[in-house]
């Protein structure tokens, strides 16, 4: 699953403020993050320990396989889930950059499962233009991946390319004192994510929504203290932080139940691994609460 994530993170790379949606307000409010102009975050002198981001990449489900969920389900096509990849040009801090890089990241997973082929490469642009600015560009060869990303018969070299892409780049980013520019980019696509799933499940519920919605829970509990590590050097972290933590609040409700189904499985190696699954509880109140709040979030965090 972890190699599934970071093809899809890296997807960054590939196919996959005012925020154009509808529904949304054309405007911001008084209590939008006010990311702090000018605060550019190039470089911090904390660092967090890599085994605590890949636990926390290996625990959720990829933008493609959260797309492919959606679209599994009969959910039509909608752009009006996605941000217009020309809102990051207005983004004027390596803060917003690295958070917008992973969002656009999302959406292209999105785009990619539903073969929306001249969109991605709309995306592409604006993606290429975030890693140049964030001095990245060097682990992109984007005329490579906009050959594979506008073609389905290569997703599999497409993946290959973005993993290794991926992890070059985290490896530099925390060899340079920039791990909290990929611990924003992680950030970035766990929130997009989220966002999708729940606007799909307020038109449309279904338990299978819910299920995967909950499980978000524990992700978030993961992700909070890596972000918490810079906050009390960056002031734009510790607004992150507590937007996020009024997110965890509503999320904790969830109830998650693991069971042991009764029929085990034999691996090849001749160990026997039993079955697990867990079962998320959720009223519907509760459910409509975690789908509001993550909207608002989200939509301060793009602005």
């Amino acid at each position: 699953m972890r190699n599934k994530w970071l093809g899809s993170l890296a997807l960054v790379c590939v196919t996959f403020m005012q925020f154009s949606c509808g529904g949304c307000n054309g405007g911001g409010s008084e209590d939008d993050i006010k990311f702090i102009p000018g605060d550019d975050v190039n470089t911090s002198e904390v660092n967090y320990n890599s085994d605590a981001m890949n636990e926390v990449i290996a625990s959720f489900s990829s933008p493609v396989e959260m797309a492919a969920l959606l679209k599994d389900s009969g959910v039509p096509f909608s752009t009006r889930y996605l941000v217009n990849p020309d809102q990051v040009k207005d983004y004027t801090s390596s803060f917003k950059k690295a958070l917008g890089l992973g969002i656009l990241s999302a959406d292209l997973g999105y785009l990619n499962v539903y073969s929306k082929t001249s969109q991605i490469l709309d995306y592409l642009v604006s993606i290429r233009g975030l890693t140049e600015d964030l001095k990245l560009g060097q682990f992109f060869d984007f005329q490579a991946l906009k050959r594979l990303a506008t073609s389905e018969d290569n997703i599999d070299s497409l993946q290959y390319m973005c993993v290794n892409s991926y992890q070059d780049m985290d490896e530099h980013l925390r060899n340079n004192q920039r791990s909290n520019l990929s611990a924003l980019l992680v950030t970035g696509v766990w929130v997009e994510s989220l966002y999708l799933i729940t606007q799909v499940a307020k038109e449309q519920p279904s338990d299978q929504f819910k299920e995967t919605i909950g499980e978000q829970k524990g992700i978030l509990n993961n992700l909070l203290p890596i972000l918490k590590i810079f906050k009390n050097t960056d002031k734009n972290f510790e607004e992150l932080v507590q937007y996020l933590e009024e997110l965890k609040e509503v999320l904790d409700v969830a109830k998650i139940t693991v069971h042991v189904d009764e029929n085990t499985q034999a691996r090849e190696d001749g160990i026997i691994v039993q079955n697990e699954y867990s079962v998320v509880e959720l009223s519907k109140e509760e459910l409509q609460e975690i789908i509001t709040t993550t909207e608002k979030i989200r939509n301060k965090i793009v602005k």
